[in-house]
C-alpha cells in the first residue's frame, strides 16, 4: 500500500512538472466563465457536454501528453525495473487520471450550484464522472500502446474524438430517428452524457442503466485484456 501510495504522488507531481494540470485547469476555468455568464436554463444543458468534455475527450489527450513525456525522460522505463508491479504503476496512473478528471468536475459542477442554484446529486454525478473517465482511458491507453510517436497519436485521438462526439451532434440534431438511438449508444462519449444528463432533466431508466453496463464493461475488459499485456512492453521497448 505505501509503494501504490508513493507512486500516485509521483504520478500527480508529475501532472503539476509537465504542466498538465495547468493546462487541464485553464481549460476549466474557461467553461466557468462560459457558465457563470450564462444563464441558468443554458448554463445546465452545457455542464453535462463539459464535464464529459474535460472527464472523457480531454482525459486522453492529457493522458498521451503525459506517457510521452515520461517515455522520453525514461521515467516509465525506471518504474519497470522497481520493485513494484505493473498494476500498481497502472493503477496510480489511472487515479491520476480521476484526480485531474475531478478538479474539473469540482469546478464545472460547483459552478453550475453555486452561480446558478442548480440542485444535483453530487453522488450520483461523482460515480458518473469516474466511470467515464475510466471508460475514455482504457480506449486512450489503447491509442498510445498503438501510435508509433506522439503526432500519430495526436491524429488518432482526434479520430477517436470526433468519432464519439457525432452521435451527440446527430442526437441534438434530431437526425437519428429514436428507433436507432440504441446504436449511438456505442460511443462511451454519449452514454457519458446521458448519465450526466440525468442529473439536470429527465432521462428513461433503461438508458441510465445501459450507459452504466457499457462505460463499467469497456475498462473491465479493456485494461486487463488489452493495456496490461501490452503496456509493460511498450514502455521497455521505449
Amino acid at each position: 500500500m505505501d509503494k501504490l501510495f508513493h507512486l500516485i504522488k509521483g504520478e500527480i507531481f508529475r501532472l503539476f512538472k509537465y504542466k498538465i494540470f495547468f493546462f487541464g485547469i485553464l481549460v476549466s476555468v474557461i467553461w466557468v466563465i462560459i457558465l457563470g455568464l450564462s444563464d441558468k436554463a443554458t448554463a445546465e444543458s452545457l455542464a453535462p457536454s463539459l464535464v464529459l468534455m474535460d472527464a472523457g475527450l480531454m482525459s486522453i489527450i492529457l493522458l498521451a501528453s503525459s506517457f510521452f513525456l515520461e517515455k522520453q525522460e525514461g521515467t516509465l522505463h525506471a518504474l519497470l525495473v522497481s520493485p513494484v508491479s505493473l498494476s500498481k504503476v497502472l493503477i496510480a496512473k489511472i487515479v491520476s487520471a480521476i484526480f485531474m478528471g475531478l478538479i474539473s468536475f469540482i469546478l464545472v459542477i460547483g459552478c453550475v450550484m453555486i452561480v446558478h442554484g442548480s440542485k444535483v446529486n453530487v453522488f450520483y454525478l461523482l460515480f458518473y464522472t469516474i466511470i467515464v473517465i475510466l471508460a475514455h482511458t482504457s480506449i486512450g491507453y489503447v491509442l498510445i500502446l498503438r501510435a508509433k510517436d506522439f503526432m500519430a497519436l495526436l491524429v488518432a485521438c482526434m479520430g477517436v474524438i470526433l468519432l464519439f462526439m457525432s452521435p451527440l451532434l446527430l442526437m441534438a440534431l434530431d437526425i437519428v430517428p429514436s428507433s436507432l438511438e440504441f446504436l449511438v449508444f456505442l460511443s462511451p462519449t454519449y452514454a457519458g452524457q446521458v448519465l450526466v444528463q440525468s442529473q439536470f432533466q429527465m432521462v428513461d431508466s433503461s438508458k441510465i442503466i445501459l450507459s452504466i453496463a457499457y462505460l463499467i464493461l469497456i475498462p473491465a475488459i479493456l485494461y486487463p485484456l488489452v493495456v496490461y499485456k501490452r503496456f509493460e512492453k511498450v514502455a521497455i521497448e521505449g
